[in-house]
């Protein structure tokens, strides 16, 4: 492949966020997509994740669509220490929150608030305050790989899940592997729900969105919030799932060739989940230690939490890890998309308006007692 194919692939013009998603996608571009995912996923093999993460200039988004603002977030005194059953995570937690908490921790926390021009125009929208004292929001975790968090085209998509949803957005800014590992990402999004909490707005007005690494994230927050025996969100929406890192699913071989996430076997040290996870402890299996449900959500709890909704592509690596959650949680709705994968899943104006439109009716409906 040479290298102009590769920047019009990364052109911002012809991106799946720009112009909010909605062209169609055609077999060539979802062939060069499946093509150059595979190429990353060698390049991880050779050289490690730092050197196949783009990187570019945030979108100007015109007002008329939407706006968004960076603002800084921190830690509410209240935050209680992480009380978790694995002496090796807990470790790792209470070196976190410790690190949070003595101001030791590298780079400060911020996230992304970003608001439709049909939801809201004033300045205030821009604000982490709540607009009214029932205002409903979403918190939005996402995706990456575990490697990248917000990123510049996925501004477009803030705006647009806003303006599909009619509420304003909120996004951590996480921190990523390799630099920040497991599981400094579940802490800075947990902070960063705990913080809205405590700006004003009510745990049962909040959607927590994921995609795809987001999705283990976001349900790692959920059941650490539930261990912590926290307030929890209204609802949960994930997006092309991530939730085995042990990386056993079929679809990994069955959908090899169909979608864009190639395959690095979790006990290699550049595979998605050890890069993550960073260094292993002494004594640590690392297939033990992946099925723990921080990080590994397929493996927490199946009793009641928040409703549970799940939109998959049949043709997605992560395909049965979607499907398996779906039968771990009893409450869950699961909504599959015939011949999508990881990458389309998420183009095309037909696409996107059933599973926005889907989203819409899970958020509105009302949770049964």
């Amino acid at each position: 492949m040479d290298i102009e194919t590769v920047n019009r692939f990364l052109n911002p013009d012809i991106s799946m966020m720009q112009g909010v998603g909605d062209i169609e996608v055609i077999e060539e571009e979802n062939t060069l997509a499946i093509q150059m995912g595979h190429i990353v996923t060698a390049k991880a093999l050779e050289s490690g994740v730092d050197s196949v993460v783009p990187t570019m200039p945030d979108p100007e988004i015109p007002v008329s669509v939407g706006q968004f603002r960076i603002v800084p977030y921190a830690m509410p005194a209240a935050q209680q220490p992480y009380v978790v059953d694995d002496p090796v995570i807990q470790a790792r937690l209470a070196r976190v929150y410790e690190q949070e908490q003595t101001g030791e921790l590298e780079e400060p926390n911020s996230m992304v608030v970003a608001c439709a021009s049909s939801v809201c125009t004033s300045e205030q929208a821009l604000g982490v305050k709540p607009q009214s004292s029932s205002e409903r929001i979403v918190l939005y975790v996402c995706g990456g790989g575990f490697v990248s968090s917000d990123t510049a085209l996925l501004k477009w998509h803030y705006v647009r899940v806003s303006q599909e949803l009619g509420q304003r957005v909120f996004v951590p800014r996480y921190h990523v592997a390799p630099a920040h590992v497991f599981p400094r990402a579940i802490h800075d999004v947990y902070t960063a729900f705990m913080y809205l909490v405590q700006q004003g707005f009510q745990a049962q007005d909040i959607t927590v969105l994921g995609i795809s690494a987001g999705a283990n994230i976001a349900l790692a927050v959920v059941e650490l919030l539930h261990i912590q025996k926290e307030p929890e969100p209204s609802r949960i929406v994930v997006v092309a799932p991530c939730v085995d890192l042990t990386l056993s699913m079929d679809s990994w071989t069955r959908n090899h060739d169909k979608c864009v996430l190639g395959y690095i076997p979790a006990d290699n040290p550049h595979s998605m989940p050890r890069v993550y996870y960073g260094d292993v402890e002494p004594g640590v299996d690392v297939y033990d230690m992946l099925r723990h449900p921080l990080l590994s959500p397929l493996f927490g709890r199946a009793h009641a939490g928040p409703p549970l909704q799940i939109h998959s592509g049949t043709c997605d690596a992560l395909a049965d890890d979607a499907i398996a959650l779906a039968q771990h949680v009893p409450h869950a709705e699961l909504i599959t998309y015939p011949g999508r994968n990881h990458y389309t899943i998420l183009r095309g104006k037909q696409q996107l308006d059933a599973m926005y439109a889907h989203m819409r009716r899970f958020i509105q409906t009302p949770c049964s007692e």
